[in-house]
């Protein structure tokens, strides 16, 4: 286990504390490097990212881990067809950050009066 010397309470004196080990990040990607890795356009991958809530955001600069470029794969993957070629009706569920989209849309909406 890892220590690091820090300020006690009364800040007059440093004590060391036992701190448990920082998991290493995935590979962290510029824009460009993720829009290319997934073959789109530097807008489309912000676009997606933000949507998602599949990336982070450094002052203008946006990144993207292993892990987002996962979630925005995943998220992007063609509905099934039967071999009739229509859509075979299957239960998916919905990315966190497109649920609570859905729940804030659904809730914004004005009745009709009468």
């Amino acid at each position: 286990m890892q220590s690091a010397i820090v300020p006690s309470a009364n800040m007059s004196t440093f004590e060391e504390v036992a701190m448990a080990p920082t998991v290493p990040l995935d590979t962290i990607y510029t824009t460009d490097e993720a829009a290319e890795r997934l073959r789109v356009t530097r807008r489309t991958m912000i676009k997606l990212g933000r949507y998602l809530g599949s990336c982070s955001m450094i002052g203008r600069d946006y990144f993207f881990s292993e892990r987002d470029l996962l979630d925005i794969w995943q998220a992007q993957r063609a509905m099934p067809t039967s071999s009739q070629g229509r859509a075979v009706k299957v239960k998916s569920l919905l990315p966190d950050a497109r649920l609570r989209q859905s729940l804030q849309l659904l809730s914004q909406k004005k009745r009709r009066r009468p």
